[in-house]
């Protein structure tokens, strides 16, 4: 042993002289392209360092006493020399009493520098070379080997690599594999295994049923003595997996025990199970381990089925899998697990799902306990969720809740439960607009969370209760127009904009429901509606208004077009016929539609488009030129109303030229004096084909002032556009 520390000791000191005489030679080529300076003035008290010595002579070889420790190489009293110096640096225990090391810490024996001087005692300071500084000279800086030289950068010491060993930490597809999935399958076909061997042992009657069972309870005891046994010797996570594999053993010994082989009444194997899983929950939030707890409530979750041989699938399994999911969640609280995130929303529509296959549709515990299972499930994601992933979670188990929803309601439809179904999808919707406010901005979400989701609960409601044209269809569809509009009171002004559109979407069916014997009256409602909805959209600035406003005003439209149709060819009372009014109501509600588009600002900071601004100038006027045109081509008679259109030309043409003379507008002109030129092709034309003669003449001689009119206007090139 001492000659293994000799030639440690020797090996080092070797180090130590060829990392000087490098330094030394990296001096003197500094020192040498430095330009020459004159010599400074020494201080008296400073005396000068000893040179450098690039090799310790060999008779200055150390000896090995019997203790160990080399000795200094002899030396004349009094003398000073280089190698007595660098000696010195290197074995600081043999400079005196005054001089005393620090002892090396034994479990850090890489400390101590190679080659780089010995640790430091206390108080005293050396220089880059490892040996003691004189006066004038400062210790090299801390973590840098070598001296600072002018021009040398110094080497900064490598950080050592770390290991990214936090399960939140970023994983590639073979890690997960092997990380959840090999544990996972072990984990499934553990349990199917376990299971089959009871299905076997049950079949042959092998086994009494309390056998099983505590067959069962021994294997989770051994899981459970093996996990803490490893866990012990610092494999803590592989422990963790055993025992939670244990907990999912005692999770299926609990179902065997009740709903299985009835050994203890059901709502005691249930407790019991629920106490498994708030163990399963401690165990993880201590360990912080999410692999832990994905097996462990993986588990858990499918003890149900795996030796299910008769129905797993009523409103117990439901409030098995409900309490599993709560108690996993509530254990989740604080922790951004996004792996046992996606499990409990997996869980959530699995145990839905298999409460609707083997559901008994005559009974109506079958028929709700699974939507009602998804709303406790989207109240258990509310209350114990961590945020990151709660409104994740809430979406998916309302999403499940729709979908139950409606297949129930398919299958009560028609029946003598009608109303069984509105309450819960109510439920639901007031769950969606509480839970998820403030409403999210991002198109998919606010429009799943306002818009999807409310009006599929609405129409499971309706579905169940024969439609609007129920008894209690149009209420049904008020109340949700109704909550809807709550809902948008709670929200900010620019998050209010799809639940209006819902407001105005179940208020508009209403309406059309309610009016739709009356042609006449079904028209107005819808104008009146749309009406109230442009005040709504330009007051809220909810651009998504919109929709049923333009719903509204082509089924209007619609509506107008029928009553013309079903007039005569020629009547009597034209502009006050019920189609006429219809017509004239309906193109000024548009009016004031593209009114509210062209002067509203939807989001703060952007002014309305232009182009919606020139639209609603342009119009009304357009509109109410050709209402009119409609409305004299229908009157009376042939001839009368070829008259009126012809005159109908003349008057609006010469109107349109002198309103782009007075307002200057050239393009209102040109449309005018266009109108002219049809007015008189129709007067040469239709006109002198008419039988009546008086009435012949007296349209020519109208329509002739109205055209000399224009023609005085441009009897001046230029006149016609007035002063500028």
């Amino acid at each position: 042993m001492n000659v293994l520390l000799t030639e440690v000791r020797s090996i080092a000191e070797q180090v130590g002289v060829e990392q000087q005489r490098e330094q030394s030679v990296a001096g003197m080529a500094s020192a040498q392209a430095m330009p020459a300076q004159p010599p400074k003035p020494v201080a008296p008290s400073a005396p000068v360092a000893p040179p450098i010595v690039p090799a310790m002579p060999s008779s200055a070889a150390p000896t090995m006493p019997p203790s160990g420790v080399p000795t200094q190489p002899p030396a004349a009293p009094g003398a000073t020399t280089p190698d007595r110096d660098w000696w010195a640096s290197q074995n600081p225990a043999q400079e005196g009493p005054s001089q005393k090391p620090t002892p090396a810490s034994p479990s850090k024996p890489w400390a101590a520098p190679l080659g780089g001087g010995s640790t430091a005692t206390p108080g005293a300071t050396r220089d880059a070379g490892g040996r003691p500084a004189t006066a004038g000279q400062s210790a090299a800086p801390s973590g840098v080997s070598g001296p600072a030289r002018p021009g040398v950068p110094p080497r900064p010491r490598p950080e050592p690599s770390r290991i990214p060993t936090s399960p939140n930490d970023s994983v590639d597809l073979e890690t997960w594999v092997g990380r959840y999935g090999m544990i996972g399958f072990a984990v499934l076909i553990l349990l199917m295994g376990i299971g089959t061997f009871l299905s076997w042992a049950i079949r042959n009657d092998i086994i009494t049923p309390a056998g099983r069972v505590v067959l069962g309870l021994m294997a989770a005891a051994a899981f459970t003595a093996a996990g803490f046994w490893l866990r012990s010797r610092d494999t803590v996570k592989f422990g963790n997996v055993l025992l939670a594999i244990a907990l999912a053993i005692v999770h299926l010994c609990s179902w065997s025990a009740g709903p299985r082989l009835h050994l203890v009444p059901d709502a005691v194997a249930l407790g019991f199970a629920a106490l498994a899983s708030i163990a399963l929950a401690a165990l993880a939030l201590a360990d912080e381990d999410e692999t832990l707890f994905v097996v462990g409530v993986g588990g858990a979750l499918l003890a149900p089925f795996v030796t299910a041989t008769g129905r797993s699938s009523g409103p117990l399994t439901l409030i098995y899998g409900w309490v599993v999911i709560t108690t996993g969640l509530f254990s989740m609280r604080g922790r951004e697990w996004r792996v046992a995130a996606k499990l409990m929303g997996f869980a959530g529509a699995l145990y839905a799902g298999v409460g609707l296959v083997g559901a008994e549709w005559n009974h109506t515990t079958d028929r709700l306990t699974p939507p009602f299972f998804a709303l406790a499930c989207v109240w258990s994601a509310a209350l114990f969720a961590l945020d990151e992933y709660r409104n994740g979670l809430v979406r998916a188990y309302l999403i499940t809740m729709a979908i139950a929803l409606l297949v129930a309601a398919s299958q009560v439809a028609g029946s003598t439960h009608p109303m069984e179904v509105a309450p819960l999808a109510l439920a639901g919707t007031v769950s969606a607009y509480w839970i998820l406010r403030p409403l999210s901005t991002e198109l998919a979400e606010w429009l799943l969370d306002g818009v999807v989701l409310p009006i599929a609960f609405l129409a499971t409601a309706l579905l169940a209760a024969g439609g609007l044209s129920a008894p209690n269809g149009v209420a049904i569809t008020l109340i949700w127009g109704g909550a809807s509009a709550a809902a948008a009171l709670m929200n900010e002004q620019e998050r209010r904009g799809p639940h209006y559109l819902v407001f105005g979407l179940t208020t508009l069916a209403a309406v059309a429901y309610q009016l739709k014997d009356d042609q006449l009256l079904l028209g107005l409602g819808l104008v009146a509606h749309g009406v109230a909805m442009i005040f709504l959209m330009r007051k809220e600035r909810a651009q998504l208004v919109s929709i049923p406003i333009a719903l509204a005003l082509i089924s209007a439209l619609t509506h107008a077009r029928d009553l013309i149709a079903e007039r005569p060819a020629y009547v009597s009372n034209p502009f006050v016929n019920p189609g006429a009014i219809l017509l004239l109501l309906t193109l000024i509600a548009w009016w004031r539609f593209f009114d509210a588009m062209a002067t509203t600002s939807f989001r703060a900071g952007v002014e309305p488009d232009e182009t919606w601004q020139r639209f609603a100038r342009v119009f009304l006027p357009v509109a109410l030129f050709f209402w009119g045109l409609l409305e004299l081509s229908s009157t009376v008679s042939y001839d009368v109303a070829t008259a009126l259109v012809t005159l109908y030309f003349a008057v609006v043409g010469v109107g349109s030229i002198n309103f782009g003379r007075v307002r200057e507008i050239p393009l209102v002109r040109h449309v005018g004096l266009a109108l002219c030129v049809i007015a008189a092709l129709l007067a040469l034309g239709r006109t002198s084909r008419l039988d009546s003669g008086g009435l012949k003449a007296a349209t020519f001689v109208i329509v002739s002032l109205f055209l000399l009119a224009v023609a005085y206007w441009y009897r001046k090139q230029g006149e016609v556009r007035g002063k500028r």
